[in-house]
């Protein structure tokens, strides 16, 4: 028997691509792809929006809401 593909497919926020996997962005609230993620955490200002987030949670703030989407992404 032939298993049946899923019906629901994602939409990368950034790149518009369908996708299976998503993760949300350290640095706004997009919900992207692994190739768009791939690119983020290779940015130079990652670490800095990893931190903040760090920050954020340890002031018990949870919705965290990032440092801003760098215009070279």
């Amino acid at each position: 028997m032939r298993e049946k593909k899923s019906e629901y497919t994602q939409f990368c926020q950034r790149c518009k691509r369908g996708t299976n996997i998503t993760s949300m962005s350290m640095f706004n609230t997009q919900i992207c792809c692994s190739k768009c993620i791939e690119r983020e955490r290779a940015h130079p200002d990652f670490p800095k929006a990893r931190e903040a987030e760090q920050k954020s949670i340890e002031n018990g703030d949870y919705n965290y809401s990032g440092i801003g989407l760098p215009a070279d992404l």
